[in-house]
């Protein structure tokens, strides 16, 4: 019985190891191209808006109810400001 009990222990361990595996890389990503912070071109202002977004999205899932946010946020998630200087 006490085998039975380490061999389901050893498989649920390495399923375990496959799905993190094969888990995303973490969210935060930095583009190949870096983007010049003080242009507004129309190109540069899709870039900035297109990274706000993706900024957003990944910050989404750790949103408080309270406005606060939970553990894990800032280290899986890279904050990027508002671009107000590119229009919508």
């Amino acid at each position: 019985m006490l085998l039975l009990l380490f061999i389901f222990l050893d498989a649920s361990a390495a399923s375990r190891e496959t799905v993190q595996d094969s888990a995303p890389a973490s969210s935060k990503t930095t583009d190949a191209k870096p983007i010049d912070e003080n242009a507004n071109d129309k190109e540069t202002c899709a870039r900035k808006w297109e990274r706000y977004y993706k900024s957003q999205e990944c910050f989404a899932p750790y949103h408080n109810v309270d406005g606060s946010m939970k553990p894990g946020a800032h280290e899986n998630c890279t904050d990027i400001k508002y671009p107000a200087e590119c229009p919508l």
